[in-house]
């Protein structure tokens, strides 16, 4: 291991090169290596024509490319023209700038399932052709559909993905990567031969797997370290990446590229398992459309079924059932299992967790049935039962673990507001009043992107629902079903006439239970 500057290991990046970025949306990017790479290109025009390959793209989701109006942080930092060609990456929402320049079509991108790439890498590592999985049958990663390309270029390019059948079985079969040539990556501590710690990381990202692949390609392993510590401090079980695996170190020099989450500057213990905090607790929500949503999801818990939870509207579950007294397991897709799961920038951090898994184990988890109940969100819902969240207005996003968690989750409930727009609903003793609607309907004829297919989904056998404030649907082999309606809630006006397609009406229609729409507690 040789300790180098920043720009020294921006250095070693020459155009045309393939790329490995480590870090999971609001934690764990290599900052100032990024820093130093996009600073180089901005006096040379060096290097360009980059392939980059990430987890979670590193970001956190600030819409300005303003410095002073918001952070120009993560993969944000390489949007200049020409530096990057080619984007792989298993999500792009932390990333927008990225994002921007796929919908763009201004460079070629693929997003494929998150525990698929990070199994491209860990195959590209082992030196096998590639990932032989039922994983995306028919979504977006389909090559029937879209193969994984998000954009022009890249859907005229070679396809990553291809459609096998073995045994009778379809099955996909998505490429590993053949090379790579530098990784930037981030730990916590180096020693002084370079095995590499990650202490103070919230979650346990892709590092080694892109260290693997890295040094077995015959690539360049660079990591950003907080501290440099004596030979043999390391004790051998907090070793990730072993010394033979790193060819440089940068000790970071500004400690704001060093922090442990965007979220804030300082160091929480309790998001890496390092204590366990007496005072941390899920805050009670206050009333609201988004507590229905999450009181009527909870009401589908059990006792010691293990659960994932979405970020935004399905996160507000584990602060109701905490408020009802219900026990369940938790598992979130970045590794942290039981614990408490943080909200906004802080997600998908835990803290007290009761284990730190690897994404790529946890994943692999998920791929074999490990989850019991998955709630997730949507942006759009068609007569099908399909749901997109991964493109919509032009703009790419990509599945991240949705697709492994939704396609292989024992039962799956989609939790999010009936329609799009400002609306203006008020709360009342057993329902709902309807004041004025929002503008776009959610329910549409045929889903822009498919992200989760209910067509595989029936072919499984899988439990689907989809649950709003106002009407609760289930999948049924004659598409959607009604079973549920709100209070207060007129059935054509509020529902029906809202939808892009006629759903089916169950003959036993349920109210919705009148305790959802209430500050007292349930009584789960």
């Amino acid at each position: 291991m040789q300790l180098i500057s920043k720009s020294e290991a921006a250095g070693l990046v020459k155009s045309g090169d393939r790329l490995l970025v480590g870090g999971f949306g609001s934690y764990g990017c290599p900052e100032e290596l990024l820093e130093a790479l996009a600073d180089r290109h901005a006096t040379s025009a060096e290097p360009s024509g980059l392939a980059v390959v990430c987890g979670i793209t590193p970001g956190d989701k600030t819409e300005s490319l303003e410095p002073l109006k918001g952070y120009n942080v993560g993969l944000n930092r390489l949007r200049a023209d020409g530096l990057i060609d080619t984007f792989i990456a298993g999500n792009l929402t932390d990333a927008r700038a990225i994002a921007y320049m796929v919908g763009d079509d201004k460079i070629a991108c693929w997003l494929p399932p998150l525990g698929i790439m990070l199994n491209m890498l860990r195959s590209a590592a082992a030196g096998r052709p590639g990932v032989l999985t039922r994983v995306g049958l028919k979504t977006f990663a389909d090559p029937r559909l879209d193969g994984c390309a998000f954009n022009a270029r890249a859907k005229s390019s070679a396809p990553m993905v291809e459609l096998v059948t073995l045994g009778g079985k379809e099955y996909l079969f998505y490429k590993a990567f053949e090379r790579a040539d530098v990784a930037f990556i981030r730990a916590t501590y180096a020693d002084e031969d370079g095995n590499l710690a990650m202490s103070h990381e919230g979650v346990t990202g892709p590092e080694l797997d892109m260290a693997l692949a890295t040094h077995n390609r015959g690539g360049i392993v660079v990591a950003q370290v907080e501290e440099i510590v004596r030979r043999g401090q390391l004790p051998a079980k907090q070793v990730r990446v072993h010394s033979t695996l790193v060819d440089y170190v940068v000790r970071a020099e500004n400690r704001d590229n060093h922090r442990q989450c965007y979220a804030a500057p300082g160091y929480r213990p309790e998001l890496c398992g390092e204590v366990k905090v007496a005072g941390e607790t899920v805050k009670t929500m206050p009333l609201s459309l988004r507590k229905v949503l999450a009181r009527r999801g909870a009401m589908e818990l059990r006792p010691g079924v293990i659960i994932n939870l979405g970020s935004g509207i399905p996160s507000g579950i584990g602060s109701v059932a905490e408020e009802e007294g219900l026990t369940f397991s938790t598992t979130v897709e970045a590794g942290p299992m039981g614990g408490i799961v943080q909200e906004g920038l802080w997600f998908p951090g835990v803290a007290n967790a009761e284990a730190i898994y690897s994404q790529l184990d946890t994943l692999d988890m998920y791929d074999g049935g490990f989850i019991d109940l998955a709630f997730l969100g949507f942006a759009e819902i068609d007569e099908r039962g399909n749901t997109n969240v991964s493109y919509f207005a032009g703009r790419a996003i990509g599945a991240g673990g949705y697709i492994n968690i939704s396609q292989n989750a024992k039962k799956v409930y989609f939790l999010g507001n009936f329609s799009a727009g400002k609306a203006e609903i008020a709360l009342t003793d057993s329902g709902l009043d309807i004041k004025s609607d929002g503008g776009t309907s959610k329910f549409v004829k045929r889903v822009q992107h498919v992200t989760f297919s209910g067509e595989y989904a029936l072919e499984i056998g899988q439990e689907v629902m989809y649950i709003t404030e106002r009407a609760v649907f289930k999948l049924t082999p004659e598409g959607l079903e009604l079973i549920e309606i709100a209070d207060g809630v007129d059935l054509e006006r509020d529902v029906l006439g809202k939808m892009e397609f006629r759903p089916l009406v169950s003959a036993n229609l349920k109210t919705m239970d009148a305790r959802l729409f209430r500050s007292a507690k349930m009584g789960l």
